[in-house]
């Protein structure tokens, strides 16, 4: 499974974290399978989203 991520960059960290929360919740909102949410940083210090069905155990 690959990786999906959010077309924007943050300057803060919080503000990601805000945004994976906002992903993670969505998915369990609509009924959806686990999804597991990073925030990643970005060589030039920004910051990011990305998300990918969790697998199945």
């Amino acid at each position: 499974m690959s990786w999906v991520y959010e077309a924007q960059l943050y300057d803060s960290k919080s503000v990601a974290a805000y945004v994976a929360m906002c992903v993670r919740d969505d998915y369990l909102l609509r009924g959806k399978e686990a999804v597991k949410v990073q925030v990643f940083r970005t060589r030039k210090g920004n910051y990011g989203v990305r998300y990918r069905a969790a697998e199945a155990r």
